[in-house]
């Protein structure tokens, strides 16, 4: 009985002694590995981010040329309009016509929409008056096209009379379709009506309606909105008239372009 128990006892003492081995033997072999394991992290990131930053370099070197490139040329095609420019002020005076004034585009931010002094539904109201240089009849244009004109300015602020007003009247014509002219007479926030059209001959699908230059309120060429349809002379209709949407989209309008003198 006595040697059964001493042979237990070494034999629970063996497999404590194997249990401790195993579990030190991994923990040791875990702290050996760990250095390698870190060095290969650490080294990993490192190139990794220097190969990102490499890359990174090399595209911001790239589009740096390009927009380099692109100022150069903008800055070429600058000079040629200079050019012209002062060209065609040489022939007006050549010819006897008005020498064109110095002027430049204001920008303001729009403030809101409707009311206003002059109790017109469709005006915004403009955060630059006459201390910025601002006159009543000053064209108001984004790079969609002819937002309207001024109709009333205080000192800070200035109300725009849009092309969608009823009120509003411009000579325009229609691009692409032989010559097709009339006159923009606003409508509503969504549509602008055309009126005495010269001709109801077809013209090419969505073409554009442009200031025609004519009356000398506008240049020509502002885009005035998108032809939608026109209808055919009628009883008590003499003229042909259409209807466009708008250039400008004023529900998104947050910034406009006054012409000003310089």
């Amino acid at each position: 009985m006595k040697k059964a128990t001493t042979g237990t006892v070494v034999s629970v003492a063996l497999a404590a002694a194997v249990a401790l081995a195993l579990v030190f033997g991994r923990g040791t072999a875990a702290d050996a590995v760990y250095p390698v394991e870190k060095a290969k992290v650490t080294f990993a990131r490192q190139i990794g981010s220097r190969l990102k930053g490499l890359l990174r370099g090399a595209a911001a070197g790239a589009e740096n040329v390009r927009l380099r490139r692109e100022a150069a040329t903008l800055a070429m095609v600058e000079a040629d309009n200079g050019r012209l420019f002062q060209e065609n002020v040489r022939l007006r005076r050549l010819l006897g016509y008005d020498a064109f004034p110095a002027e430049r585009w204001l920008p303001a931010e729009v403030l809101s929409f409707g009311g206003g002094a002059s109790g017109a539904r469709q005006i915004c109201r403009v955060g630059k008056g006459s201390l910025a240089g601002v006159k009543e009849g000053a064209m108001v244009a984004v790079p969609d096209g002819l937002v309207g004109r001024v109709t009333s300015v205080s000192l800070k602020t200035a109300e725009v009379l849009l092309v969608t007003d009823p009120a509003f009247k411009v000579a325009c014509e229609i691009e692409g379709s032989g010559g097709v002219r009339g006159i923009s007479a606003g409508g509503s926030g969504e549509r602008i009506f055309l009126k005495h059209l010269t001709s109801a001959a077809e013209v090419p699908p969505r073409a554009r309606v442009l200031t025609s230059g004519r009356g000398g309120l506008f240049p020509r060429g502002l885009a005035i909105g998108t032809l939608l349809t026109i209808h055919n002379a009628a009883e008590g209709r003499p003229s042909p008239v259409g209807e466009a949407v708008p250039a400008v989209d004023f529900s998104t309008l947050e910034d406009v372009f006054i012409r000003c003198e310089k």
